[in-house]
């Protein structure tokens, strides 16, 4: 499905709002799994190198570096079309933001599980499409489920790479507090998924408060 999403992207014209979820969803499909795998395999990969274990430690090592192998393609597959295609012929609004979004998810990605000196390089890559797409955001409701999406994402980012959880509280706060005032303004269709969203980031919240 990635790859039959790739051609279409690339033969054109503008994905519409369905093709831009599946769109989405091929891509993140394809991920789910490897992104799984890479932690287990480095829990192991630690847990065996404790116990003495080296060469079942080097097992789970190489094992983690073919599925961050796979991961690096994919990520790079589907930030090249977003980088030269998606964001800079999209619509102003839902459509721009949704593809932000999406490019500064892969990055957070690739920022992950790379060990490297260029780990930093590539979380800021992320943050500069996360806020550029909160920038994009302001022209939709503040309880328009993308913007919601976005600000959930950028908000994990700060928390879990960037490590700063001070940050992650005041997007996660300031986007649900904007969106609780006008969550009764989106249309019923989209309210569903606004709620979830705004759900999910009462939940961080939750866990990021200090005890």
């Amino acid at each position: 499905m990635a790859n039959y999403m790739k051609q279409r992207v690339q033969m054109g014209p503008a994905l519409n709002p369905e093709e831009r979820d599946m769109f989405s969803a091929a891509f993140k499909n394809s991920l789910t799994e490897r992104r799984v795998a890479v932690r287990v395999a480095d829990g192991v990969e630690q847990m065996e190198t404790a116990e003495g274990r080296d060469a079942h430690a080097s097992l789970a090592k190489g094992y983690r570096s073919k599925v961050e192998a796979e991961l690096q393609s994919i990520c790079e597959d589907a930030l090249a079309l977003l980088r030269t295609i998606l964001v800079p012929n999209a619509e102003a609004g839902e459509a721009k933001t949704f593809y932000l979004k999406m490019q500064g998810d892969y990055y957070r990605y690739l920022a992950e599980w790379n060990r490297n000196e260029s780990k930093m390089a590539i979380a800021e890559e992320a943050r500069a499409a996360y806020e550029e797409g909160l920038q994009e955001a302001a022209v939709l409701p503040a309880a328009h489920p993308v913007r919601l999406g976005l600000a959930l994402n950028f908000s994990v980012f700060q928390h879990e790479v960037l490590r700063q959880t001070d940050r992650a509280i005041e997007t996660a706060t300031e986007a649900l507090s904007l969106a609780s005032d006008s969550v009764n303004d989106i249309p019923e269709e989209s309210r569903n998924d606004s709620m979830i969203t705004m759900q999910l980031l009462s939940d961080n919240l939750n866990l990021w408060a200090p005890q």
